[in-house]
């Protein structure tokens, strides 16, 4: 087999967006994983990574969210092929920001153009997926969709994909200085079976109004519609001083605040977002934090 290479940029995302529980994701700008990948004659999947916390990343192919994704692509190729993918990490792990994501919707678009697969969109997304199933345990598609292709996404069943250009507004995501061990997977288990007819209520009108907003390009109707009744409480005792962050963002002139994806990260969205980072930061108290000022961007995944 001739030997090919391809180098692929892929964004950070946020997943869940308040009410948007598993099905809205936004990518974000200037934040993002870089992969080279090459096919090899020799089967098997090898990874090298750089970058951010890449002392935890496993190089493992069944263990690393990009990885999992290259296993699943050269188990459907016609011939038989291997991969060496270098992974550069732009994107803190395990801080909700869709480091996993990001990585498996790098491979899963790189190895569809080395492979000349052409997957349709959905296909695509679905083989993004594996990836999460491999490191979450469940191949949910909020972030590698966002991550994929770019705006905001919106899953549906099947990998159903609807994608919506975002309207530019400022972005503040800071993270506090904890770690968890499988984080998505024990940020999954605080959730509830079942949930008030209420709260569901509520949820599915704020979700309406974020998904109309996106459409209108109305951000401030964007960002005041971040609430969620569902998730968030349950999740917000896995952050310190949560409640005061959220608090002091909504001073500071933030339109919405949540948790960003399985946490530990915060986000809230604004015209002011270092002003809005700084407040954050001071009501994380003892609790070191770093604050990230971004903003949505439209752009996906893409070869660079």
């Amino acid at each position: 087999m001739t030997i090919k290479q391809i180098k692929v940029y892929a964004p950070a995302s946020i997943a869940n967006l308040g009410p948007g529980f598993d099905v809205f994701g936004v990518a974000l700008d200037g934040l993002g994983d870089t992969i080279e990948l090459r096919t090899t004659s020799e089967p098997g999947v090898q990874i090298k990574v750089s970058g951010y916390e890449e002392e935890h990343i496993p190089l493992k192919a069944r263990d690393n969210s990009g990885g999992a994704v290259l296993e699943v692509a050269a188990g459907s190729s016609r011939e038989p092929v291997g991969f060496l993918m270098e992974i550069f990490k732009g994107i803190p792990p395990g801080k909700g920001m869709g480091s996993s994501g990001a990585s498996a919707a790098a491979a899963a678009y790189a190895a569809d153009k080395l492979l000349g697969t052409c997957l349709p969109r959905r296909e695509l997304v679905k083989l993004a997926a594996q990836g999460e199933a491999a490191v979450a345990g469940s191949a949910h598609a909020d972030n590698v969709s966002a991550s994929l292709l770019g705006g905001f996404t919106l899953v549906g069943d099947g990998y159903d994909v609807v994608r919506l250009d975002i309207p530019d507004i400022g972005i503040a995501v800071v993270v506090p200085g904890i770690r968890y061990e499988s984080k998505t997977k024990m940020a999954r288990s605080l959730l509830p079976q079942n949930v008030p007819l209420k709260d569901a209520v509520r949820n599915i009108g704020f979700a309406s109004r974020m998904a109309a907003a996106a459409a209108l390009g109305d951000p401030v109707l964007f960002g005041s519609s971040i609430c969620d009744s569902l998730i968030e409480p349950h999740r917000a005792s896995m952050i310190p001083n949560f409640h005061l962050v959220k608090l002091a963002a909504l001073q500071a002139g933030a339109y919405g605040c949540s948790i960003a994806g399985g946490g530990p990260s915060v986000f809230a969205v604004g015209e002011s977002p270092s002003e809005i980072g700084k407040a954050m930061v001071e009501a994380f108290g003892d609790t070191p934090s770093v604050v990230y000022v971004t903003r949505p961007t439209n752009q996906g995944a893409r070869v660079v």
